[in-house]
């Protein structure tokens, strides 16, 4: 018996510290869009190894107090209108992502 209660512990603690496998599958997916879509110009990591790319980075980014240019507080509505919309250098991505494909890709941006 207590086999079987070690094993339920076991599974218990990896299920509270794993995400769900629709969950990881979701931040697959948004990571995968942040590839295809704003590696070449964000960077997400802090890595001072590195030198900075284009656009700011998003490392942290709902974490920060404001954003790196506009200064306002990280909204999840504002990085999407950023993203669907554009600003003076970055392109609008309205017409290549979906609005599900947008806040998959916002999911994985807050997660880091």
């Amino acid at each position: 018996m207590n086999l079987v209660m070690s094993l339920v512990w076991v599974l218990a603690l990896w299920f509270a510290t794993t995400a769900p496998p629709w969950e990881k599958s979701k931040l697959i997916q948004g990571r995968d869009l942040y590839r295809e879509n704003c590696a070449v110009c964000h960077d997400i990591a802090n890595d001072k190894d590195h030198p900075p790319k284009f656009g700011p980075s998003l490392y942290h980014l709902f974490k920060n107090e404001k954003l790196p240019l506009s200064h306002g507080k990280p909204s999840r509505q504002y990085v999407k209108v950023r993203i669907q919309f554009g600003g003076a250098l970055m392109p609008a991505f309205r017409n290549k992502l979906t609005d599900a494909q947008i806040n998959t890709l916002i999911d994985y941006i807050e997660s880091q």
